[in-house]
């Protein structure tokens, strides 16, 4: 069986961790934020939010799989250090 691979499409001007994806059937998925799943929309609701949120087009021809999606340009966490070390 094939895995689903994503590609992204827009980005949210106010908000650049939300993202909006595409897989190779053409259905749209949402990214609300770094780390969140990728949701199914409607190309209805897809096209609400995108008109309703500054939303940019991504030019990227990449296609990723799900967990690359839902990590991609997040901040990567840095671990703590203790100053008393």
């Amino acid at each position: 069986m094939k895995a689903t691979t994503f590609q992204l499409i827009s980005r949210r001007g106010d908000r650049p961790d939300s993202l909006l994806f595409r897989d190779s059937n053409g259905r749209l998925f949402l990214r609300a934020g770094c780390g969140a799943p990728l949701i199914r929309l409607t190309k209805r609701d897809a096209h609400h939010i995108m008109r309703h949120y500054p939303y940019h087009t991504v030019i990227d021809a990449e296609w990723r799989s799900a967990p690359d999606a839902e990590l991609l340009e997040c901040a990567v966490p840095f671990p703590m250090v203790d100053a008393d070390a």
